[in-house]
Formats: C-alpha cells, structure tokens, sequence
C-alpha cells in the first residue's frame, strides 16, 4: 500500500505553478525541492488524494492510451477552506456548493438530515428508495438512481441546490464477529473508463477482488479515490445514502467493468457505480460492517447484466465464474 507523504509539499508546488502540472512535472519539481526521488505511484496517489478532497483542481486530458492528468490550485480554494461549519444547506448557492470540498458537502448532507429526516422517512415508508429534495421539500422520487442531469435540471427549474438521499434496497444485515471460520464469497472486476475499449479495460483498469452479495439489487460500491480516473470533468453530484441504519456519502460515476470467466472468456458492461467517499473509515462506511477488509461491493444485477454463473466452492472457499 502507498502511503501519502507529500500532501503539504504538492500543495505548495502547485499554488506557487502559473499553469497546470501533470503527474510527472510535480514528481521533477518535487524531487528537486526535496533533493531524492519520489516513486510516480506515490506522486500520483497524493494528487488524487488532494482532489478527492478539494484541496487542489484535476482534470483528465485526451483519450484512450494517452489519457492523462493536469493538476492545479487557485485562490479560490482558501475561500472554500475558511467557509464557516453549520451553513444553511438550503441558502447555499449552485456555484457555492460546485466549489465545495466532499468533507464541507457531507457536513451540508448532516444538517439535511436534522431538518428534513421527519420528511423523509415518511416518503421512505411508501416505498420511495431515491428522494431528491430542494428547498426543504421532496420535489422528485425514484426507485432508480437518479443521474446526475436530472439533478441539474431541476435544479435550473427551481434555481436552488438540489440533494439526493437514498435508502439501500439491501437484504444484506450487520453481521456479528463469527472469527476465521466464515468466508465472504467475491468476483474478480476490472474496472475502467466508460470510453475505454475492452481491451484496455483488462490490460490497464483497476483490478478489484469484490464481494458479491446477491442478496443486494442493483448498487456496485468502490473506494471513490480509485473512480477518480474514471469520472468526468464536471463537478458531481454528492449523494447521501442509508444503509444498515447507517449513512454514507458518494459519488455517481459511469465505470466500464470487466469480467474474465474461468475459461479466459472476457466481457465488459457499462455500469453506473457508487464511489464511496472515506472507503477505509468503518464510520463512514457501513460497507466495511459485514467484512472490514472489502475492497468493493456488487449486487445480483451484475450476475444478470453480463449474464454471469457463479459456482461458490464451500471446500476451497473461492468461486468460479463463467461467461453465459
């Protein structure tokens, strides 16, 4: 695992640039001010970790196998920094709330949950998974995700910033310790861009070991850190959702996932994913509640989508996974 080391450095380097950096030119200026070398993994991972949070502007540039990544900071970023806790998430401006970093949204998110949670609850009742509330009021339902557009359309009608909540649809229940004897079973996923062709996607995507938990729909959850390749250029939407009693907070971001079959056979589909701000934090994230090392969570749908058949050996306690 790398570990980020040079979040304080990277930052000074990038708010004393006049233009963008890529990854390698921040590595080239960093080891010239640290007088040693420093691994372009590490480099990268602490960029990201500095978007993730908003400290710091990224942006993807060109396509395919020359996809790369600027980096950069302005001025603006010391207003989003000093912006006061406790802010009326209904006075809050659209520009405002595009500036904001993921930890000032979820404090935004916390205090929606104070004022609206009678409101909510009472739309959940009837079976309304997906809420999107605006003005203190629930102005669309859904028993689907709901895409980033839509969000942006309503709020251009209503010119007010608009919050999607869910509720998982999950027959997943917090487990109790039961020690080394239980197993969570998993299917091996390459991840990559909703642009990239096949073949990227198994020689050059994210290679995640998910749990596979048919007893959830439809969500697919990542660590939102390692989707920051694969989201788009626009500000996202940030999302609360409710899961186990327990909230989160993430991001819709569109992911090419891979599937290579036990006879080497390999397919991708086209998926909305959820990436999961704080992956690794147990309180921010209930996904970690049923087996704390999980790297991903995919539901039934994908077994469907592909069509997939998944043979769970109990013996070897591994699955095998096959191309319908």
């Amino acid at each position: 695992m790398v570990c980020a080391l040079y979040e304080e450095e990277i930052l000074g380097l990038l708010s004393a640039s006049d233009k963008p950096l890529s990854i390698g030119e921040v590595r080239e200026r960093l080891a010239e001010k640290l007088g040693e070398v420093v691994s372009y993994e590490t480099v990268r991972r602490d960029l990201m970790k500095l978007a993730a949070k908003g400290e710091i502007y990224s942006k993807s540039i060109g396509g395919g196998k020359r996809t790369s990544w600027i980096f950069w900071w302005d001025a603006s970023m010391l207003e989003t920094r000093k912006r006061p806790r406790g802010i009326d998430p209904f006075a809050v401006s659209i520009a405002e709330r595009d500036s904001m970093s993921p930890r000032q949204l979820s404090e935004l998110y916390d205090r929606l949950l104070e004022e609206c949670r009678g409101v909510m609850g009472e739309f959940m009742k009837r079976g309304s998974h997906f809420l999107v509330i605006c003005d203190g009021k629930v102005v669309l339902t859904s028993n689907q995700e709901i895409r980033d557009e839509e969000v942006r359309e309503l709020e251009r009608k209503y010119g007010k910033v608009c919050y999607v909540v869910t509720q998982d649809l999950v027959e997943e229940s917090a487990w109790a310790p039961v020690g080394d004897v239980d197993h969570y079973p998993t299917v091996e996923v390459f991840l990559g861009g909703p642009d990239w062709r096949e073949r990227e996607v198994f020689e050059r995507g994210l290679r995640i070991i998910a749990d596979f938990d048919t007893g959830n729909p439809y969500i697919a959850a990542f660590d939102e850190e390692q989707l920051i390749p694969f989201k788009s250029a626009k500000p996202c939407i940030l999302r609360r959702a409710i899961h186990l009693v327990r909230h989160y907070d993430y991001y819709l971001v569109d992911v090419k996932i891979g599937v290579q079959d036990d006879l080497g056979k390999r397919r991708c589909i086209t998926k909305a994913c959820r990436g999961v701000l704080s992956w690794h934090e147990v309180k921010r994230n209930p996904f970690l509640l049923a087996n704390l090392e999980r790297k991903g969570f995919v539901g039934r749908d994908l077994m469907l989508a592909f069509p997939l058949e998944v043979l769970l050996l109990g013996k070897t306690k591994s699955s095998k996974v096959y191309l319908a």
